[in-house]
């Protein structure tokens, strides 16, 4: 009987599985909907992770039996008691004993950093950091509370700043005109006004062009950019303490929206500060998608430690298949 390994990587929109022999070969994959419980509850997450891994299975012509070690990377999981909230998914799907459910930031640290020592910083729709050393994890809440927010925290920044353009206290920017164009109003004060009383927002869609707008040179733009930048910067360089890598080579993984934009803004603001507090720190952008962490953490709960025949075959693989 065919043996196998999963991983699932399930976030706020989309959900990732990959199914990997134990040679590191890919043999099937499948996406679905989001699988973050705080967002749909945690009946309908379940019944999403079990629809998406028998669809995996069954692409594969394999079962559940099949599967020898399996970890389930989702947002949501921010807390270890959260874990406890998954032990009926792992019976309904009649997985071994052998299945992690862990935060999706730690499957972006393992798909980077094979190993799985080193930090991870998310810069997506929202922000995350995380970080393991030999034995521990850890990982920042994800609530844009004393921690950088990602693209959610860059437009909230820019409706401030368009704000205090609108008072007086900050020299004028684009900002407003792009708030303005995005929102269809012509007038700022109908916007406040909206945003006031009818509860207008603004959405993550606009980070792209504010990115843009600050390579342009809008000094406004910059401004948010960088703040946001440092934000997420610090929270990396406090994670590496918390770990004990302080003054030690550190492999810092970097992915979601605003790390893989390529705005030199962003990216010189964060590298230069991260550098002044860990100038051991080496980054990289992720480049493969985060499911593949997912089995590379399972991998090791199977192996005890992966085999490099099994890292090379999969990480070449996940680099051919591209975007799942």
């Amino acid at each position: 009987m065919s043996k196998v390994i999963l991983g699932i990587d399930g976030g706020g929109t989309k959900t990732h599985a990959v199914l990997v022999d134990l040679a590191g070969n890919i043999i099937a994959s499948a996406a679905n909907g989001g699988a973050n419980w705080e967002r749909t509850g945690i009946a309908a997450t379940q019944i999403s992770l079990m629809e998406i891994v028998d669809r995996v299975l069954e692409s594969a012509g394999m079962t559940s039996k099949d599967i020898v070690s399996a970890t389930f990377a989702l947002a949501g999981i921010d807390w270890e008691s959260d874990k406890e909230l998954f032990n009926p998914t792992a019976n309904a799907l009649g997985l071994s004993n052998n299945t992690s459910f862990i935060n999706d930031s730690i499957a972006a640290l393992f798909a980077g950093s094979s190993s799985g020592i080193g930090c991870v910083s998310i810069a997506g729709t929202g922000g995350k950091t995380s970080g393991r050393n030999s034995t521990d994890t850890f990982q920042t809440m994800g609530m844009d509370l004393g921690e950088g927010g990602g693209a959610g925290q860059l437009v909230s920044l820019a409706l401030d700043y368009v704000a205090r353009i609108h008072h007086g206290i900050e020299c004028p920017s684009k900002l407003s005109q792009l708030v303005l164009q995005e929102t269809g109003f012509t007038d700022e004060t109908l916007f406040f006004k909206a945003v006031a009383r009818d509860g207008l927002k603004l959405t993550e869609d606009l980070a792209p062009k504010i990115f843009d707008l600050a390579s342009e040179g809008d000094v406004g733009s910059i401004s948010i950019v960088n703040t946001v930048a440092s934000q997420h910067a610090n929270d990396v360089s406090a994670m590496i303490n918390k770990i004990g890598l302080s003054g030690n080579q550190v492999q810092v993984i970097r992915a979601g929206g605003l790390h893989t934009a390529g705005c030199n803004t962003f990216d010189e603001t964060f590298e230069k500060a991260l550098k002044s507090k860990h100038s051991g720190a080496t980054t990289q952008i992720l480049d493969i998608s985060p499911v593949y962490g997912a089995v590379v953490h399972a991998a090791h709960q199977h192996f005890g430690q992966a085999p490099a025949e099994f890292l090379d075959n999969l990480f070449a693989q996940a680099r051919i298949k591209g975007d799942l």
